[in-house]
Protein backbone atom coordinates (compact mmCIF):
# COMPACT_ATOMS: atom_id res chain seq x y z
CA UNK A 1 0.00 0.00 0.00
CA UNK A 2 1.31 3.41 -0.93
CA UNK A 3 1.14 6.35 1.48
CA UNK A 4 -1.31 8.09 -0.87
CA UNK A 5 -3.76 5.20 -0.56
CA UNK A 6 -3.47 5.12 3.21
CA UNK A 7 -3.91 8.87 3.40
CA UNK A 8 -7.31 8.47 1.78
CA UNK A 9 -8.37 6.00 4.49
CA UNK A 10 -6.85 7.56 7.61
CA UNK A 11 -7.05 11.25 8.41
CA UNK A 12 -3.97 12.18 10.45
CA UNK A 13 -3.37 15.69 11.70
CA UNK A 14 0.41 15.98 12.23
CA UNK A 15 0.00 18.98 14.55
CA UNK A 16 -2.31 16.95 16.79
CA UNK A 17 0.05 13.96 16.76
CA UNK A 18 3.03 16.11 17.84
CA UNK A 19 0.88 17.81 20.51
CA UNK A 20 0.00 14.42 21.94
CA UNK A 21 3.62 13.26 21.90
CA UNK A 22 4.69 16.38 23.77
CA UNK A 23 1.85 15.97 26.30
CA UNK A 24 2.63 12.31 26.97
CA UNK A 25 4.40 11.34 30.16
CA UNK A 26 6.70 8.47 30.93
CA UNK A 27 8.79 6.26 28.70
CA UNK A 28 7.82 6.46 25.02
CA UNK A 29 10.29 3.82 23.83
CA UNK A 30 7.40 1.48 22.99
CA UNK A 31 6.02 4.10 20.57
CA UNK A 32 9.42 4.48 18.93
CA UNK A 33 9.69 0.69 18.63
CA UNK A 34 6.21 0.50 17.08
CA UNK A 35 7.08 3.28 14.61
CA UNK A 36 10.19 1.37 13.51
CA UNK A 37 8.23 -1.86 13.07
CA UNK A 38 5.36 -0.24 11.18
CA UNK A 39 7.78 1.50 8.81
CA UNK A 40 9.38 -1.87 7.97
CA UNK A 41 6.10 -3.72 7.30
CA UNK A 42 5.98 -2.90 3.60
CA UNK A 43 9.68 -3.40 2.91
CA UNK A 44 12.53 -0.93 2.93
CA UNK A 45 12.01 2.15 5.09
CA UNK A 46 11.54 5.17 2.82
CA UNK A 47 13.41 8.44 3.30
CA UNK A 48 10.12 10.08 4.35
CA UNK A 49 9.48 7.39 6.98
CA UNK A 50 13.05 7.75 8.25
CA UNK A 51 12.58 11.53 8.56
CA UNK A 52 9.33 11.20 10.52
CA UNK A 53 10.83 8.59 12.87
CA UNK A 54 13.91 10.79 13.38
CA UNK A 55 11.64 13.70 14.29
CA UNK A 56 9.69 11.46 16.66
CA UNK A 57 12.93 10.37 18.36
CA UNK A 58 14.05 13.98 18.64
CA UNK A 59 10.75 15.14 20.12
CA UNK A 60 10.71 12.25 22.60
CA UNK A 61 14.27 13.03 23.65
CA UNK A 62 13.48 16.73 24.23
CA UNK A 63 10.45 16.11 26.44
CA UNK A 64 12.41 14.18 29.04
Amino acid sequence: MVDEQLAQVVDVDPVEVWRRVEAASGDLSDILDAADRVAEVDGDVSPREKAVIAELRDRCRHRV
